[in-house]
């Protein structure tokens, strides 16, 4: 019951929040609060923007065996259809200086047969909200605040938020993202000086996308981390017409991973706290009006994960032909132990992110410490709201498990092949709303004596945006 009733407050409240946002944006000019009131309401509301998207995806994903299955036997992991509905108010500034911005979603499943652990719960798919990182898909309750933020500025060179609020990149602290973008709580205050950017980020703590609390970590055991506080510099430099560069350093205070007895189901301990360290270096060139090329490394101190450092790093070349565009990316990860890399400062997965730019949507992270992995892409654009592309990725040299490396999976190589087809409406009051069908095929060459660790993944989305302004 205490549960439920928790439920229905932010509900409640969440929902009070909405109705006023969704008022008129112009103020009754015969408001009992005066004509000052009308002029600071109209003010505050002129440059607001309420914008919702509505969101329905339906995916099937599968993997070789793993547990009891007989090597190599394929089976389906997750097999569903969920919706998101978002609502995102952002107003303007009352008196020059001070605003507010909220969001929220409501999200649910339409089917699910996905797979089930012992108490019948579905695996967590990332876009209902679940009871954990693992369980629970479409119980989680279905209608979360993801934002709630005052903000302020001085001019046109200072501004600050505070509140419910994502990270805007400029750092070493980046978001975790589903349909809509998980939560931290914090601040952010951000200066322009000519052509530099500054940003300094701070939050104590954070949920995933799919989560409701904080609390919602510990009941999957391997996520039961605990930390103090995040916070980085970012600076952003536009050093020529030409060429763009970002730098960042953060730093994640007493973090303490847990020690799990997966024999008994229980976390046997927490782990000695840890003070992490994230670097950040990006650089961004145009060599002509058609084509990029970008460096982009993060790299992380963890004493627990890495026994030292942990980085990825990758150029990337992008080119347009006009209907044409051809992206081509490099990477390489690497670790002091030979652990697999993530590019966060927290290692624990939906538990805060990095802003790492090269990402593939290719099922596999790319992140065995060793390997160099390349992936080439060719995009069509019709013109006529018609879109396509077809990509390659490959890697190889991580070092195997008997060799020392540590991470989810223990293979000499990898390849995959993605392609997308999707639709975007060009006019009317739907506009921009988009089908789009994408498909993955992911294959690996295990050592010897290792878990097959193939997949699939076929993905429909349904994207449909409306502005209310």
């Amino acid at each position: 019951m205490e549960n439920r009733s928790n439920l229905f407050k932010v509900s409640a409240l969440t929902a009070a929040m909405f109705g006023v946002v969704a008022m008129p944006v112009q103020a009754s000019t015969e408001s009992a609060a005066g004509d000052q009131y009308v002029e600071a309401i109209n003010e505050f509301m002129a440059d607001s923007a309420l914008n919702g998207t509505f969101i329905v995806d339906t995916r099937s994903r599968t993997r070789t065996s793993t547990g009891s299955r007989e090597d190599g036997e394929r089976w389906s992991r997750l097999n569903y259809s969920s919706y998101n509905a978002i609502l995102d108010f952002t107003s303007g500034y009352h008196d020059g200086w001070l605003g507010a911005d909220i969001a929220g979603y409501y999200s649910g499943d339409l089917y699910n047969d996905s797979l089930q652990n012992g108490d019948d719960e579905y695996l967590c798919n990332e876009i209902s909200t679940c009871n954990n990182l693992d369980w629970g898909a479409g119980e989680g309750g279905q209608l979360k605040l993801y934002k709630a933020a005052l903000k302020f500025k001085a001019g046109e060179n200072f501004d600050a938020r505070f509140g419910m609020i994502q990270a805007n990149g400029n750092g070493t602290i980046g978001n975790v993202w589903s349909f809509v973008p998980g939560t931290y709580r914090g601040a952010e205050l951000n200066a322009n000086f000519g052509k530099v950017k500054a940003t300094y980020f701070i939050a104590d703590q954070y949920t995933a996308p799919w989560l409701l609390s904080e609390d919602d970590y510990a009941p999957a055991l391997w996520s039961d981390t605990s930390w103090g506080i995040t916070h980085s510099l970012g600076l952003q430099v536009d050093a020529t017409k030409d060429l763009f560069l970002q730098f960042g350093l953060g730093q994640t205070t007493d973090v303490s991973y847990a020690n799990v007895d997966w024999d008994n189901n229980v976390v046997s301990g927490k782990r000695e706290e840890v003070d992490t360290t994230g670097y950040k270096v990006y650089a961004r060139y145009n060599i002509n009006d058609t084509m990029t090329i970008a460096y982009d490394f993060y790299g992380v101190d963890d004493d627990d994960q890495y026994d030292g450092l942990g980085y990825t790093t990758g150029l990337s070349f992008n080119a347009n032909f006009g209907k044409v565009s051809w992206m081509s990316d490099v990477n390489y990860a690497s670790s002091d132990n030979d652990a697999d890399v993530n590019p966060r400062m927290i290692y624990t997965y939906g538990m805060t992110n990095g802003n790492y730019s090269l990402w593939w949507d290719a099922l596999s992270d790319w992140n065995k410490s060793g390997q160099l992995s390349w992936y080439n892409r060719v995009a069509y654009n019709q013109g006529n709201g018609w879109n396509y592309y077809l990509g390659l990725g490959y890697g190889t040299g991580g070092k195997s498990a008997a060799e020392g490396a540590t991470g989810d999976w223990d293979y000499e190589s990898e390849y995959a092949f993605n392609a997308t087809v999707a639709y975007s409406l060009q006019t009317g009051a739907l506009k921009g709303s988009t089908v789009r069908l994408h498909g993955t095929v992911l294959e690996r060459d295990e050592y010897a004596g290792a878990r097959s660790a193939d997949e699939t993944d076929l993905r429909l989305q349904v994207i449909i945006p409306y502005s209310f302004n």
